[in-house]
């Protein structure tokens, strides 16, 4: 997608919405970038005179440091500019070309909406959904992304909180002797595969579509029920025969480990929360409906309508087409269709972005948000001193099991909440129109002659299409779009009538076709010049004698015609001159040469005098 810049319009110069994550991803960034260099020049010289596997260890882990250090940074470098092209966001439904008709299954469901005066939302399914939505009825208006996402972080705080619940009840019930480290790992493991890995996932992908992961299943809930009271009593059946493991205790990190991702949990649900709107008050779309009669083709309706739109157009930007029908008019008679549905260039709204970290913490729609992007940077930072001091136990030849666990599980955390709030601070919000014109009338072919037909020299006749009573509808509505991150699916999330919007484009079409003209007559300054000739020489048919004198200086060249060219007025001489030789038809009044033995209308022998 290439960036398109014009001095005279700021549209596509977007505020930057990703200026405090880039500021939390740039600290953190050079804190684990700091801490792998440090570690590595702590080692150099071990790693010169006796290199030996602790070495090479703590190599792995510098290097792994400096890995996730050049990640962040290079996130929040590309974030730095946020650029727009034209054709961004993304159009609601495929695009048409210009000269193109065409339609597609999204524009039907956006005219539909129109149609029915409504937004049509999807249902959600599931019995903790139900809860969920039963809490927090708002959340049937919010994006799908927050829909889905709101539902994903429901299911993983129950499923934390009960397995939280389990864990403490098995601990301090059989944490005695052998089942101590056992009941950790367990625990730990359930954790990880069970809460960790649904919560790292992506809630959309890079294309913008929805993942519907955020569903509870049946046998994630038989799972955690049966390990929540079962567990503990199978672990303390095969406690006795369990081998020891006790430098492999992890019980702390598991709690420590739960209880942050409880936090995290809660912080995104109440940033999940303030991105939720009020219940919408107004949700529709003004129609217009007009009866006209005109006698033209149907489709210079439609080119004046492209005329009316393209004057309209927000920042000279084109509208986005979704759909076109021309008229189709064969046989003498009856019945077509036609429309247009489009939509304006997608405007951003003022407010919507957060502008530096003092406006997102004074903001009520960011401070959560910002609250969870501080929490992944002490995570962060916490695993980042964690990890320096493993390397540290590493090479004193200390235990390292637990240090190694909690800065995973920081690392992890920390990751989560990275990406959690990534997805909240790419959103965007815009505003545009929606404009559907629907034409449906029956047509009859007809001729129309102006002039008289018995004695006038100048007639015109033109043959028409005569359309009594067509039904013109038109549909406008504000719409409030949405999106979360720069290349992502867009959905409507509110739409507002403009009856005044709607009613001056109905008016405006109806006074054009009922003054549109159905007769053939000269318009240019050439034509009128020739009709200026062509009456003179019928003049001067219908009554030779008359007009001899102006015949014969017209044909001498006395008399000058002015803007004409001298070839012009030798052909006029020429006329005139043949107009003095030409004489009557006695049985038709006909003009005919005096040599002619013929006359050229009737075909009688002309008589002579």
């Amino acid at each position: 997608m290439s960036y398109e810049f014009n001095p005279e319009s700021q549209l596509f110069e977007f505020p930057n919405p990703y200026k405090v994550e880039n500021l939390a991803s740039m600290i953190s960034g050079g804190l684990l970038i700091l801490a792998g260099t440090w570690v590595m020049f702590d080692i150099r010289g071990r790693l010169a005179s006796a290199p030996d596997l602790p070495v090479f260890a703590v190599l792995g882990i510098a290097i792994i440091l400096l890995l996730f250090g050049i990640l962040l940074l290079a996130r929040a470098f590309s974030q730095l500019r946020y650029f727009f092209g034209r054709n961004r966001p993304e159009s609601l439904a495929p695009l048409l070309p210009a000269d193109k008709d065409g339609d597609s299954e999204y524009a039907r469901h956006y005219k539909e909406n129109l149609r029915q005066n409504a937004i049509s939302l999807k249902e959600p399914n599931g019995p903790l959904n139900g809860l969920l939505y039963s809490w927090v009825p708002q959340l049937i208006f919010a994006p799908i992304v927050i829909q889905y996402s709101a539902q994903t972080q429901f299911y993983n705080f129950l499923s934390l909180t009960a397995t939280l619940i389990s864990f403490l009840f098995c601990w301090l019930v059989f944490g005695q002797g052998a089942a101590n480290a056992w009941i950790g790992l367990v625990y730990g493991a359930f954790v990880f595969f069970q809460i960790m890995r649904p919560m790292v996932a992506r809630t959309a992908t890079t294309t913008g579509a929805i993942k519907e992961t955020a569903n509870v299943g049946i046998s994630s809930l038989i799972i955690l029920i049966v390990l929540a009271v079962l567990g503990p009593v199978v672990l303390g059946l095969l406690a006795s025969h369990l081998p020891p493991v006790d430098n492999l205790s992890v019980n702390g990190v598991v709690l420590l480990t739960m209880l942050c991702a409880l936090a995290a949990c809660a912080v995104f649900g109440l940033a999940l929360k303030n991105q939720l709107l009020a219940t919408p008050q107004v949700i529709g779309a003004a129609r217009v409906v007009e009866t006209v009669t005109m006698n033209a083709h149907p489709n210079k309706l439609l080119e004046e309508l492209d005329r009316i739109l393209m004057e309209k157009w927000f920042s000279r930007t084109p509208n986005r087409k979704y759909s076109r029908r021309s008229p189709i008019i064969e046989g003498p008679q009856g019945q077509f269709t036609a429309e247009i549905f489009e939509e304006t260039q997608p405007c951003p709204q003022v407010g919507k972005v957060a502008e530096s970290l003092q406006h997102a913490l004074a903001t009520k729609e960011f401070f959560w948000l910002t609250c969870l992007t501080g929490l992944a940077f002490v995570l962060i930072a916490s695993g980042t001193l964690m990890a320096v001091w493993l390397t540290r136990a590493i090479l004193a030849s200390e235990t390292v099991w637990t240090n190694f666990t909690l800065t995973c599980s920081f690392f992890g955390v920390g990751m989560y909440c990275y990406r959690a709030a990534h997805v909240l601070w790419g959103r965007f919000d815009f505003v545009s129109k929606l404009i559907w014109v629907d034409i449906q009338g029956s047509f009859e072919s007809a001729s129309v002659q102006l002039g008289n037909q018995i004695s006038g020299n100048l007639q015109t006749s033109k043959k028409v299409i005569n359309i009594e009573s067509m039904t013109l509808r038109v549909w406008v509505s504000e719409i409030d779009t949405v999106i979360f991150g720069r290349d992502s699916l867009r959905q409507m999330t509110g739409m507002r009538g403009l009856p005044a919007y709607a009613d001056e484009l109905a008016q405006s079409l109806k006074c054009f076709a009922e003054q549109n003209s159905m007769v053939v007559a000269p318009t240019s300054a050439k034509d009128l010049e020739r009709a200026e000739k062509v009456g003179m020489m019928n003049q001067m048919i219908a009554d030779p004698a008359a007009n001899t004198a102006k015949a014969s200086a017209l044909a001498s060249g006395k008399q000058q015609l002015p803007d004409h060219s001298e070839k012009e007025k030798r052909q006029y001489a020429a006329a005139m001159n043949k107009i003095k030789t030409m004489q009557a038809c006695r049985a038709c009044g006909a003009s005919v040469d005096v040599d002619a033995s013929f006359c050229g209308e009737c075909g009688n022998r002309v008589a002579t005098a």
